[in-house]
């Protein structure tokens, strides 16, 4: 008995070391934490406007005016330094990213609100309701370690996922105050999670805003948002993921997306997905009690340089499909670029066609062109936190894109990106929770790396 328990030690105390001796293994490829550094600089310049049509107009904040039309010019600097890990067991490292915005043109009466629209540049006064600034900027920082196959971050941390996807998409990026975790332990799965306390707004000049949804605003009550999934990459033609999101006293999210990929010969490819979106209130129900289901389908055919798409999205329940203050990605296949086609009941159809003219010798360039049409949309019993729909009964939209980039492909001028979006926006019915407008964005984008 004392020489199986002599054995049982000794076997345990190899099993450790070697443990050990396998993490330090790991954490040796590790070159170091300044050895595996990288310095990155993107200059961003960006023009939009969005001109009302139809008698639609906003209102400027600081003068309370009607305005028909705005518009603002400003130019961003993003510079991000980011280390590699330290050797040992445990891999330590930071993450800084400096972010500077200054306007090029823009005045009180063309800006817009800093919070929505445009939103290049923010405006003075804790309600934005001032004079928009000529410059604003901030520092970002990520504390991160590393153990095996799992990567543990805190700071001013960037998720991207189907419950919480950071927004990138105005002159400077949008970040979260928080913890996240992601692990790589099992080939062709990747498992996050997280929780962020608290955000920085993509027109904040500072951190610890307060957390929210893009249709219902920011709550002082909402302590936190927790996520938690799986991303499945099947043989780079089948993809699961499945994300649950709580946004403290506001709701429960789960989201689950399912992808095809599949070649039909080396001109042909079809594609097809699922995205689906169970929304639940809970806690102190901040927006009242509500449920949605929200679901959206789509198959593609791929050939040479074309590619064909038809998309349909239906909003079932009395809310709109809501996600996280300012975050943004295409969650649901419909969404556009001046609307996220989302309303109460609503019934959406997309058709859309994409070129890439490398096919004509001209690498670099493409084209997308986009049809969305949203019908039925009803609100009469909509949630108290969205009454802006709640005179709805049978509201109808629709909206073209046309939207043109080149990246030049080599040359002093390598990576230069060149983006053109233009959209337009239509309502009819009795939608009054949108408006008619044409809208233009302008990009060229310069990144760096050192």
């Amino acid at each position: 008995m004392i020489r199986v328990s002599f054995m049982l030690d000794r076997a345990c105390r190899i099993s450790v070391a070697s443990a050990c001796a396998l993490c330090i293994s790991m954490q040796t490829h590790a070159a170091g934490f300044f050895e595996d550094a990288d310095i990155k600089l993107l200059n961003r310049n960006f023009y939009f406007s969005q001109d009302f049509k139809n008698g639609d107009a906003t209102i400027n904040p600081n003068t309370k005016e009607r305005k028909g039309r705005r518009a603002e010019w400003a130019n961003g600097v993003i510079a991000s330094f980011s280390s590699g890990f330290t050797q040992g067991p445990i891999g330590l490292g930071l993450d800084l990213r400096g972010l500077y915005g200054f306007k090029l043109d823009g005045g009180n009466g063309l800006a817009g609100d800093g919070n929505s629209g445009p939103g290049l540049l923010p405006r003075r006064g804790y309600n934005r309701d001032g004079k928009p600034k000529d410059s604003f900027g901030k520092l970002d920082y990520e504390l991160k370690a590393r153990f095996l196959d799992t990567e543990l971050r805190y700071g001013d941390v960037r998720p991207i996922n189907p419950v919480v996807h950071t927004s990138d998409i105005r002159l400077l990026p949008q970040s979260f105050r928080g913890l996240t975790l992601v692990n790589d332990s099992f080939k062709g799965i990747s498992i996050q999670a997280g929780k962020l306390e608290s955000q920085s707004d993509r027109t904040d000049t500072g951190h610890n805003q307060d957390l929210g949804t893009a249709y219902g605003g920011r709550f002082k009550q909402v302590d936190d948002f927790k996520y938690f999934g799986f991303d499945l990459n099947h043989k780079d033609q089948f993809f699961v993921k499945l994300h649950h999101g709580r946004l403290d006293n506001i709701w429960n999210q789960t989201s689950l997306y399912l992808d095809w990929v599949q070649p039909l010969s080396d001109y042909f490819t079809l594609n097809a997905n699922l995205r689906y979106y169970r929304t639940r209130d809970t806690g102190q129900k901040l927006l009242g009690q509500f449920s949605n289901n929200s679901w959206s389908s789509q198959i593609g055919l791929k050939a040479g340089p074309h590619n064909f798409v038809v998309a349909h999205t239906q909003i079932d329940k009395d809310s709109p499909f809501d996600y996280l203050w300012h975050t943004w990605d295409f969650f649901l296949n419909t969404n556009s670029q001046v609307s996220d086609f989302n309303n109460p009941n609503e019934r959406i159809w997309l058709m859309r066609y994409d070129y890439d003219f490398a096919a004509l010798g001209i690498p670099g360039l493409s084209i997308i062109t986009r049809y969305v049409r949203g019908t039925d949309i009803d609100g009469t019993s909509v949630a108290s936190g969205y009454s802006a729909y709640k005179n709805i009964k049978n509201g109808r939209h629709w909206e073209r894109n046309f939207w043109v980039s080149y990246v030049v492909q080599s040359g002093a001028a390598k990576d230069l990106a060149i983006k053109m979006l233009q959209a337009t926006h239509r309502v009819s019915g009795d939608h009054t929770a949108e408006s008619n407008i044409d809208e233009l964005r302008i990009l060229v984008e310069y990144p760096l790396s050192f």
